[in-house]
Parts: C-alpha cells; sequence; structure tokens
C-alpha cells in the first residue's frame, strides 16, 4: 500500500510540474543559491536529548538536506543554475534558506523562505512529510529518499510562482541581482541603480550601460567567485554521497525504533507482563537500541569531520596568482570574498 501511494504521489507532484513547466517555457531561467540549512540545534544537552535530537546527525543533516533539495530542483530543469552555500549570496537571483524544526526519522519539518532579488516572497511556510519507504531503480539517489514527496512539495510552490511571473519580471530579477552584487562591492557607484519602496521591494532606477566598465569589472569578479562555488558544490556533493548511505539506516532505524516502542507499550497495555523478566529484557533492549545509535552518532560525526578535513586547504589560481584558503568551508568562502573585494578595489576603473 505505501509503494502505491508513493507511486502516486510521485505521479501526481510529476503531472504537476509538466503544468507548470508549460507555463515557464520562453521565459529566462533563475538561478537559485540554496544556504545550508540552520541545524536549529539547542545548546542545552539535556534538551537535546529531551527532543531526540543527535548533534552529529543534526549538523550532518544541515548540509544533506539542502543538498537534496539541490537535486530535486536541478532534476526540474526548470531553473538555471542551482548552487548550494555556506552562507546567503549577495547576488542570488532566487535565496532559499531553512531551519531544521524537527527531524527524527519518521518525521520531517522545515521552515522554508525563498525571496528573490526584489524581495518578493515565493515561499514562507512551514513544510512538513512522514517517511515514506520507496525505492527507485532509475534514480537512486533521488527516488529513494522517504521524503521525496516533501521535496517535490517545495519544488512545485516554487516552480507554480514562477509561472505568475512574466519574462519582463524575471528578467528584471536578474538585473536586480547583479546589480546588488555590483552594490555590495562597490555601493557608491552601484546603490543609485536600485531603489527600493516602503514595503521593502526592489526595482531598478536606471541601468549602467553595456559597456559601462564598472559593470564589466563586476561580473568578471561574479564569475571569478562561481571558481570557489565550483570548488564547494564539489565538496557538498562528496559530502551528500558519502553520507547518504549511513544517513539513510539511521533514519530507517529510527522508525523501527519507534515502531517497536509503540508496539511494546501497546503490548504491556494489553497483557500483563512478568515484572522481573519485563523489566531484564527492557532494559537489554534499551541498551542495545542505545549502543547502537551510539555507533551511528559516531559514525556520522567522523563523516562530518571527514567532510571538514577534505576541504583544508584549498588552492585557486586566479589572474596569476595562487591563493591559499584555510579553515572551515564558511570560513574559506568568507576569505574567497575578501580576496575578491580587494581584487576590485586593487583593479576597478
Amino acid at each position: 500500500m505505501k509503494h502505491l501511494i508513493f507511486s502516486l504521489l510521485i505521479f501526481a507532484c510529476t503531472a504537476l510540474s509538466h503544468v507548470n513547466a508549460q507555463s515557464v517555457n520562453n521565459k529566462p531561467l533563475l538561478d537559485v543559491s540554496i544556504k545550508t540549512f540552520t541545524a536549529n540545534l539547542p545548546n542545552d544537552i539535556q534538551l537535546q536529548q529531551a527532543q531526540g535530537i543527535y548533534p552529529a546527525v543534526r549538523q550532518a543533516e544541515s548540509r544533506y538536506l539542502p543538498s537534496y533539495l539541490k537535486l530535486i530542483l536541478e532534476e526540474s530543469n526548470l531553473w538555471g543554475a542551482v548552487r548550494l552555500l555556506p552562507d546567503e549570496d549577495t547576488g542570488a537571483e532566487l535565496q532559499i534558506s531553512a531551519t531544521i524544526n524537527s527531524s527524527d526519522g519518521s518525521q520531517l519539518e522545515l521552515a522554508v523562505v525563498a525571496t528573490d532579488a526584489t524581495g518578493r516572497i515565493w515561499a514562507d511556510k512551514i513544510y512538513t512529510g512522514s517517511a515514506v519507504d520507496s525505492v527507485s531503480l532509475n534514480q537512486p539517489l533521488l527516488g529513494t529518499d522517504p521524503f521525496l514527496y516533501m521535496y517535490l512539495n517545495i519544488s512545485n510552490d516554487l516552480t507554480a510562482m514562477a509561472a505568475t511571473l512574466s519574462a519582463a519580471q524575471i528578467s528584471e530579477i536578474k538585473t536586480v541581482a547583479m546589480l546588488q552584487y555590483a552594490a555590495s562591492l562597490a555601493p557608491e557607484v552601484f546603490s543609485p541603480y536600485l531603489s527600493r519602496d516602503e514595503f521593502g521591494l526592489y526595482s531598478l532606477a536606471r541601468l549602467p550601460a553595456d559597456n559601462d566598465p564598472f559593470l564589466l569589472r563586476v561580473q568578471e569578479i561574479r564569475e571569478h567567485e562561481y571558481v570557489f562555488i565550483d570548488v564547494v558544490d564539489e565538496q557538498y556533493e562528496n559530502f551528500f554521497v558519502a553520507i547518504k548511505p549511513v544517513y539513510d539506516l539511521w533514519r530507517r532505524y529510527r522508525r523501527e525504533q519507534q515502531a517497536s516502542e509503540m508496539d511494546k507499550i501497546n503490548r504491556e497495555a494489553q497483557q500483563g507482563n512478568d515484572l522481573r523478566q519485563g523489566s531484564y529484557m527492557s532494559l537489554l533492549e534499551s541498551y542495545n537500541n542505545f549502543r547502537w545509535a551510539r555507533m551511528q552518532d559516531q559514525y556520522l560525526d567522523e563523516i562530518s569531520v571527514g567532510f571538514t578535513n577534505e576541504i583544508l586547504p584549498t588552492d585557486i589560481t586566479l589572474e596569476d596568482s595562487l591563493y591559499h584558503l584555510s579553515g572551515t568551508l564558511d570560513e574559506q568562502y568568507q576569505e574567497w570574498r575578501s580576496i575578491l573585494q580587494e581584487l576590485w578595489l586593487l583593479d576597478s576603473p
């Protein structure tokens, strides 16, 4: 039955994507920037335990879950470049961020916010999904996630919003995004090109000339930024592929554990138990569950540490200069943006 329901959900969501695809044809494709999700991890250890949160798992999820959303959006073929970044993109055409409200293997809840460069809100919504076991031979990475249909709902909501915009509006979003990026480098030069109304929405006040040397330099700097983003993207993809098998196993175990605990409660409520035997079996079961969960927690933690180690360091050649980036991925990203800022100040017209 679950497989049938899952198949119907996929069919319905895929059909909706095709309908929306017809509406966005012949329009420019927006690039999408996804920020790694907010882990929403309580600092208090007792609170973590009370909520059933494994810190290593939640930290891994903050990178794994947006990686999966990226794959879903890319698979739809309705967007331009889809990029996953450790921070918000100052020149994002469509920026997506999310907070992990809860994730226990059986239920997943994300607070998703999507905003385009003009400030128009595309989504500000809580998405909740229940795990549905599935098997896909055609898409081993996409079709086996128990929350696939929830991600398809996110994708379809964004596609439906895109379908309501005209080609002119989408072109304006792309132009405003470029000028916002330019303003982050040289606010005194590019801020006058943008206006902002009382609702906080941006629009074009005027346009620079196509051959404006400042604009051409900004576009060049932007292309340099994409060089590092490609490095970032590869690291996230490697992390996603490495962690998927153990993460799938961990979520499956959590679902089985919850089902087992519920069955145990029901059995104890329906029939009496020998107290001594019940206490011993209960303790043994709890110990085995704890031991298994700790092993998985440590394995995920090792993968997360491995992910950090793999990105140390990064060497990038730019305009005949070799730049050596060190630190975490977040730190490298900030360092790279500082380098580009200095490059703008040194070489701008």
